[in-house]
């Protein structure tokens, strides 16, 4: 498949590492010529400088024979007026990354009001609210670092912390006494290591584990890992900006919840603004990494800390603050890629990078017609994977012992008319099975293989 990407920025390097990994054919159009010379030298694919929504520029990046094109720039008009010429080509797939979808057709760029479908985008992706989706999932999951639900919500993976104390702790896998309808997939050492793990591989204290199974077992599972089951009643967010406003939009609209949302915001405007569409979350203006403040308005006896101020620094500063305060858990954002090292040295460990989240979601729409989710661990180690496995793939009829998969593929879960499977060798793959799917980056590429019946490009 040739894909155009516009923007090289955080999302589209990734988007592009990643696919190139694939052995997809890419082209990065970016308007940067220090972006254009760094992608160029890092990823060793075509980097093209120019504006995406220019109709010269687009043809020097093959549009016409693209089946795809992903335009994830800082301006919602490139990126809208992008994917219009792409259609006017006649590429399959468009997505555009915009910040307010809601308001697509009133941008400064004028369309007329025009539907997403009249502009020519197949699917558009706000970074905002997209992020702000993932951190109320581990708000309703505390105990979990990352959560991700599949098959309507019957299954999901998880990463835990080991915790001390947890029984586990030094002794091998085989040993291991997990909740029926969940398993270990992966282990994400503390010195950095990853691996797919053996009945003899041992478990340290601080290891990440990653688990995939049934969504009433993780509960148990976690408290297993974990040793603690955090209640979560009163959440702090700090930063009033798109992700903030979004995800107290989340939680005031949740019904299973009931929460204490405290919302700071520094820019006074915008917390009046926040005040008069926010109906149930206390919203108050003040500086986030003022210690002071922090006593005063009693953050420090919150349950969640979200530091989502678009600045890394100040995320930094705040989440430190707030592991002394003893707030029991901690979400931080990272607005920048090469940040994530700095965080783990502060151990600041539950982390949350808008432009991985978005990029794993552009991603599932690159792999065939069969796939339904996609995402990559947040440590960007391994995938997991869901879908629908055709009646003509290769695999189907046989059981997983001969399916022949390669080492660090993992076929975690199966959901086969809506019951969870956890499957062993003797478990037989079916047509329609939807298979939550476990793999390295050295293995993604051979997926096609085994679980599609015809490649998305085809």
């Amino acid at each position: 498949m040739h894909i155009v990407i516009i923007g090289g920025g955080d999302v589209g390097y990734e988007l592009a590492r990643s696919l190139n990994h694939k052995n997809q054919s890419i082209v990065v159009v970016d308007r940067n010529p220090a972006t254009v010379k760094t992608l160029g030298e890092t990823l060793d694919l075509p980097v093209i400088n120019g504006n995406g929504a220019n109709l010269d520029v687009l043809q020097k990046a093959r549009i016409k024979s693209a089946q795809m094109l992903i335009a994830v720039t800082e301006s919602d008009e490139v990126n809208i007026i992008a994917c219009m010429i792409a259609k006017t080509f006649g590429v399959k797939y468009t997505v555009a990354r915009v910040r307010k979808p809601e308001s697509a057709g009133s941008i400064d760029v004028d369309t007329r009001g025009l539907t997403q479908t009249q502009l020519g985008i197949d699917l558009i992706i706000s970074p905002e609210k997209t992020v702000a989706r993932e951190i109320a999932k581990r708000i309703h999951f505390p105990d979990a670092m990352e959560v991700e639900y599949y098959a309507d919500g019957k299954a999901m993976h998880m990463a835990v912390h080991l915790a001390e104390n947890a029984e586990i702790a030094n002794k091998p896998l085989h040993e291991l006494s997990l909740p029926q309808g969940c398993i270990v997939v992966g282990i994400k050492r503390t010195g950095g290591d990853f691996l797919l793990p053996g009945g003899k591989d041992t478990f340290s204290p601080g290891d990440k584990i990653y688990l995939i199974g049934k969504t009433e077992a993780m509960g148990e599972a976690s408290w297993y890992l974990h040793r603690t089951k955090t209640r979560v009643n009163r959440v702090v967010i700090l930063g009033g900006g798109e992700i903030g406003y979004s995800l107290a939009t989340l939680l005031e609209s949740d019904t299973k919840h009931s929460l204490l949302v405290k919302l700071i915001e520094k820019d006074e405007e915008r917390v009046d603004r926040l005040n008069r569409e926010l109906s149930r979350t206390i919203v108050l203006q003040g500086d986030g990494t003022d210690l002071s403040y922090f006593n005063e308005e009693e953050i420090s006896e919150a349950d969640v800390l979200v530091a989502a101020t678009g600045d890394d620094r100040t995320n930094m500063v705040a989440s430190m603050m707030g592991q002394k305060l003893g707030v029991k858990k901690v979400i931080t954002e990272v607005t920048r890629i090469g940040y994530a090292p700095i965080y783990g040295a502060l151990e600041i460990f539950e982390t949350i990078n808008p432009h991985l989240i978005t990029a794993s979601k552009i991603l599932k729409y690159t792999r065939w017609d069969d796939v339904l989710a996609l995402s990559l661990l947040q440590d960007e180690v391994a995938e997991t994977m869901e879908l629908v496995l055709p009646v003509s793939a290769e695999v189907v009829g046989k059981k997983i012992s001969e399916a022949g998969f390669p080492q660090g593929l993992l076929v975690g879960t199966i959901v086969r008319n809506q019951n969870v499977i956890i499957p062993d060798g003797d478990t037989q793959l079916m047509a329609d099975d939807h298979l939550i799917v476990f793999s390295m980056p050295k293995v993604c590429t051979k997926l096609d293989r085994y679980f599609a019946c015809k490649l998305f490009n085809h």
